[in-house]
């Protein structure tokens, strides 16, 4: 009894001794886990994924990456042949909300047989950028190049034109008058980012589709410069690519035009030849409700063929 009672004390002394180490490591691994950790630390400099991450991301809309692109001073000369061919309206001519010029009007059936035949002849439509490289840059175009343009932004462009043109997987430049986003029958800024984010370039067409020579300083400034910023506001990035109204020009009005940033505009004058020396005056080729198939397959194919119009 008497060596026994000395060995329990020992172990009692001994176990005691373990568990005040076991409380000792306890409070030092909580030191080093709490705020002034490396752990903590990092912890607290990353926010909640689900917090934030996926939220902010579902609030930023999708922007197309376009270069913002400017004329060289002195422009190396070169030419390319690049038919440029521009529709207005694809309706129902007898169905229109808003009766535009017949000629103007082409039916949905027959446009889609155009874009068929392009098709089937081996045109390859390009995009303004395409055109601008080859221009200034010298980068090669596929065989057979056309460029595809739609004037004045009527509802035709989203309904009709551009689901026939995704099934050729065909891109194409819309010229949009931006002060008509709200009339009946036009497109409205919706609708516009639509085109753009389907991979189509949009350019501008003026405010107003005013006949830019006959209007004063002031109000053609508005009308080219202003269009650019609306349709910038609406898209999200630059656009850099006009049509003159009417056809409607001269040195005054181009030396705007190249003021507001545009780098591409097309007139109403025949042709078939863009040149790194004349950007901002570029010929192409009116189809409209006369044309048909074979018609714009000449068009394409000759450069004296056909002429210019519509605008």
């Amino acid at each position: 009894m008497s060596h026994a009672r000395p060995i329990r004390l020992r172990r009692k002394r001994m176990a005691a001794l373990v568990g005040i180490l076991a409380a000792a490591a306890a409070v030092l691994v909580i030191a080093l886990a709490g705020p002034g950790s490396s752990s903590s630390r990092t912890n607290a400099a990353r926010p909640s994924r689900q917090a934030h991450g996926i939220r902010a991301a579902a609030s930023v809309p999708q922007r197309r990456g376009v270069p913002l692109l400017a004329l060289p001073a002195k422009p190396p000369a070169r030419t390319v042949r690049v038919p440029i061919l521009t529709w207005h309206r694809v309706a129902v001519y007898a169905r229109e909300y808003t009766k535009s010029v017949p000629d103007e009007t082409v039916e949905p059936s027959v446009f889609a047989q155009e874009l068929d035949a392009l098709a089937s002849h081996g045109y390859h439509p390009i995009s303004q950028l395409q055109l601008f490289n080859a221009l200034f840059h010298r980068a090669s175009l596929p065989l057979r190049p056309v460029l595809l343009t739609v004037d004045d932004g009527y509802v035709d462009d989203v309904k009709t034109i551009l689901p026939l043109l995704q099934t050729h997987h065909f891109v194409a430049t819309f010229y949009i008058i931006t002060h008509r986003f709200h009339e009946p029958g036009f497109l409205n800024a919706t609708e516009v980012r639509r085109l753009d984010a389907a991979g189509m370039d949009v350019g501008a067409h003026t405010r107003n589709h005013v006949p830019l020579a006959k209007v004063s300083m002031a109000e053609m400034t508005e009308q080219i410069a202003g269009s650019r910023r609306d349709l910038e506001h609406v898209v999200g990035h630059p656009v850099q690519w006009f049509a003159y109204p009417f056809g409607s020009f001269d040195a005054t009005v181009i030396a705007a035009v190249r003021r507001a940033g545009f780098v591409l505009a097309v007139t109403t004058q025949g042709g078939t030849s863009e040149s790194s020396q004349d950007p901002l005056t570029m010929p192409r080729i009116h189809v409209g409700r006369s044309a048909g198939v074979s018609t714009v397959l000449v068009c394409a194919s000759s450069p004296a063929a056909c002429g210019g119009g519509g605008g």
